[in-house]
């Protein structure tokens, strides 16, 4: 749940602190492309606490959020389902994260550009 809450305060302080503009010699796609991969990097971080806390649930376990504890009716097929979900939300993140670094890897040593520098 700690991942959910720090993914939501990330998403709002991007909304009040947009992404610095890339430099003009980058395609149009490569643009995209970026803009792509950050969505779909929030999109499956959300997916994986949301559908763990849902497969939790389910499960007839507690579920602890800031001040009250959320139980609900348990549901195996309903547990599977969401278990399901969460290990499909793991193995896109790392899919996501390794073109990620790649990403970065090629335009540090093909394009000479120090996007590290940029970014912090």
């Amino acid at each position: 749940m700690s991942l959910f809450y720090l993914t939501v305060l990330r998403l709002a302080y991007k909304l009040i602190n947009p992404t610095p503009s890339l430099r003009n010699n980058v395609f149009p796609e490569q643009k995209l492309i970026a803009k792509l991969n950050h969505i779909f990097l929030y999109i499956s971080v959300l997916t994986i606490t949301i559908s763990g806390a849902l497969k939790k649930l389910f499960n007839g376990e507690i579920l602890d959020i800031f001040f009250f504890d959320l139980e609900i009716k348990d549901s195996f097929e309903l547990a599977e389902l969401f278990y399901n979900i969460h290990i499909f939300g793991n193995y896109t993140l790392i899919t996501l994260i390794s073109l990620h670094t790649l990403a970065v890897i090629v335009h540090k040593i093909i394009f000479k550009e120090n996007l590290l520098k940029r970014i912090l």
